[in-house]
């Protein structure tokens, strides 16, 4: 009796407010301290065809409130628009959020980002003396309508700063500054900070946001991106590949796990200032404007 109640619960959806797709390894900025180790060679893209079977694997039990697209940097995924297209014909309800550095936006039509129903664009501020040519990048979006509503985040006292938004699409700025690295480096090697998991959760940037990753769904996008660039198993934690056991990974999203004691506690933190030019390098100078 009891394995026809654990088939019944198998077909649960699960409705969870955010879920992360990395669809890109590389980035054109090299940050220290990058939850996605863009300062590491990471190289590639996610192909379409295998985000397109992730999607399918998970669309039926996992219902999330924002999908976001990320990497990497996700505006170098040859395929985006196609990308975009496909989350919202497989979640259909969900917001679609691309987080982006900003530098390639100018490779796409601004018009574009208004074709995928609810959708958000954040960019990620990563140099001080850069950010004009990103406010270039996000007027050519804003020039598309004129129904815009200012949004200034500032008394949140949170990363996003200013926003613009109209029926079913927002744009806002982010600066988050300061970066914690989400491991110790030994040398040139990786290796877990094995903290108090309690504390570094408690300090952690993304807490409550679980990735899909390769097709397995991961508490953080810091675990998943450090244990697939080192391929070793960090704290005995194991991706989910399967919907077996989707009741108790969402009944643990926001809370700490043992595999968080990879990451610092306040103590053992290394912050790294991202609105430092010496802590960003920009791998294709090429898309510096003038």
């Amino acid at each position: 009796m009891w394995s026809c109640y654990r088939n019944i619960a198998l077909t649960l959806m699960h409705t969870i407010p955010r879920l992360d797709l990395m669809i890109a390894y590389s980035c054109n900025l090299a940050c220290k301290g990058c939850i996605s180790l863009s300062d590491f060679p990471r190289n590639g893209v996610a192909p379409i065809t295998d985000i397109e079977r992730w999607c399918q694997q998970w669309h039926s039990v996992i219902s999330p409130k924002v999908i976001t697209l990320f990497g990497g940097e996700p505006l170098i995924h040859p395929q985006l628009i196609d990308v975009c297209r496909l989350v919202r014909s497989t979640w259909p309800d969900c917001t679609i959020r691309l987080i982006t550095n900003g530098y390639l936006l100018d490779r796409y039509e601004p018009s574009t980002w208004f074709e995928f129903g609810s959708f958000e664009i954040q960019t990620s501020i990563h140099r001080a003396d850069h950010e004009s040519m990103i406010n270039q990048q996000i007027r050519q979006i804003l020039l598309c309508h004129k129904d815009w509503q200012v949004i200034d985040y500032h008394a949140e006292q949170g990363h996003k700063q200013l926003g613009w938004a109209r029926p079913g699409f927002k744009i806002y700025k982010s600066k988050f500054g300061e970066f914690v690295a989400p491991y110790k480096q030994v040398g040139n090697e990786l290796a877990s900070n094995f903290s108090d998991a309690a504390q570094a959760h408690s300090i952690c940037g993304s807490p409550d946001v679980p990735v899909l990753f390769k097709g397995q769904l991961y508490k953080c996008a810091a675990v998943a991106n450090v244990m697939d660039y080192t391929q070793q198993n960090w704290h005995n934690y194991r991706p989910l590949n399967s919907t077996d056991d989707l009741a108790e990974f969402v009944a643990h999203i926001n809370r700490p796990e043992s595999v968080c004691a990879q990451c610092p506690s306040k103590d053992q933190a290394i912050i790294y200032n991202h609105l430092d030019p010496k802590n960003v390098t920009v791998r294709q100078q090429s898309i510096l404007k003038s």
